[in-house]
């Protein structure tokens, strides 16, 4: 009997930990896709994550010289609106604020030499009540599409 109990508990409490894995690939799903990708790949170090409302959460990548980027940020619905600053990582300098363009939650820029940016994001969610801790946590998607610069000139 100790034992059907025991099992039965483990199960229960494997599901909460899957509950809390939702967000793996969540830049991938359809309420992340950027519109006008064509010719543009899903760079590699595009991200999912789970994140508190409210917080501010930064994420370090590497974009390389010589391409253009597309840049997507989404939640689940209703956490709005999200607060995206791009941040060149040697100088501490902001060369992006979506704060100046109402909230955008899409941005393209060419990047021409490679540098380390930190994409600082807070989900402001402005219009939402919480009513504990776990209301709070969503789901954060970070897509970012690239495709080489056309050459220009003669």
């Amino acid at each position: 009997m100790t034992k059907q109990v025991t099992t039965i508990l483990i199960m229960l409490l494997s599901n909460f930990v899957l509950l809390g894995q939702d967000c793996i690939g969540f830049h991938k799903t359809p309420g992340c896709k950027i519109k006008d990708t064509m010719g543009y790949k899903l760079f590699g170090q595009s991200k999912s994550a789970v994140v508190e409302a409210g917080k501010t959460y930064q994420y370090q990548a590497i974009l390389f010289g010589g391409y253009d980027y597309k840049l997507g940020i989404c939640t689940e619905r209703g956490f709005k609106p999200i607060h995206l600053k791009i941040i060149d990582a040697e100088k501490q300098s902001v060369f992006y604020d979506n704060m100046d363009d109402d909230y955008t939650e899409t941005v393209g820029f060419s990047n021409e030499i490679t540098r380390s940016v930190i994409f600082e994001i807070t989900i402001m969610a402005s219009d939402m009540e919480f009513r504990d801790i776990g209301d709070t946590r969503v789901c954060l998607g970070i897509a970012i599409y690239w495709h080489r610069m056309p050459k220009l000139g003669i």
